[in-house]
Order: C-alpha cells, then structure tokens, then sequence
C-alpha cells in the first residue's frame, strides 16, 4: 500500500503534465494558422503575467531573437486573457508595436522588415498593467 500511493500520484501528475503539454500545443497552432496567408511559423512566445503591483513597474515577457536583414517578418498575438501588446527592439531603440496610444488603435498582425542582420528584443506586456495569458508567433513572410 506504502508504494501504491507515490505510485498514483506520480502517475496523476504525469497526466496533468501531459493534459497541460496538449492544451499549450492547440493554442499555438490555433495562433499559428492566424498568421495568415504566407506566413511560414518560426517560433511561439507562451506569455503568462500578473497584474502589476502598485509602485512598481508592470512585468514584461522578454525574449531575444536573432533576425536576418532583407527579410519580413510577421508577429500575431492570441489573447486568452488581457490584451497584450508586443513591441520589437534593436539594441537601442523600439522599431514596432502592435498598439499606437496616441490613437489607442492595436494592430494585429504586424509586419516588420529587417533591415540588419542581428539580435533583436520581443516584449510582451499587457495593457494598463493588467494580469493576462497570451500566445505570440513569429513567422517569416514571402516577399
């Protein structure tokens, strides 16, 4: 009986594991195939974040890429929960966000033509500092 208990319940954790691999699985393509038409998937962002804490910064989901120039690239977001907004950065400077608030407009997807060859930052965060849960997708775009 001692070894039938540890026995269950590693077995019981061993399926939620797996229930948990599925369900991740079927959001990303779920995502994926809203890319769009000539979008070919090169990598998911799974982002979870908390509401942020009064007096301190909202967390940020952070994510290095590396990206090659004469290409366009297209990122789409799925929100399960929140509205995210993603924002790519060179080593200095934001070269493109999926929400503009000056005119409180988001933009989904978004197209970003590299011009060099680098690494560069994805950010996802959501809006008003919000708690949410989102699936990001980058993909390359035929010219």
């Amino acid at each position: 009986m001692k070894i039938l208990k540890p026995t269950i319940a590693i077995l019981i954790a061993l399926l939620m594991i797996s229930m948990v691999q599925s369900d991740r699985k079927e959001r990303v393509q779920a995502c994926a195939e809203k890319a769009g038409e000539g979008a070919i998937y090169l990598k998911e962002f799974v982002v979870s974040l908390p509401k942020a804490v009064k007096n301190e910064a909202p967390q940020v989901y952070r994510q290095a890429v590396i990206l090659r120039g004469n290409n366009v690239y297209r990122f789409n977001l799925c929100n399960d929960k929140g509205e995210s907004i993603i924002r790519i950065y060179d080593a200095a400077n934001m070269l493109v966000s999926s929400y503009d608030a000056g005119t409180d407009r988001d933009f989904n997807p978004i197209n970003f033509l590299c011009r060099k060859t680098g690494q560069y930052t994805i950010m996802i965060n959501f809006k008003g500092g919000k708690a949410g849960e989102a699936v990001g997708i980058m993909s390359h775009v035929m010219k």
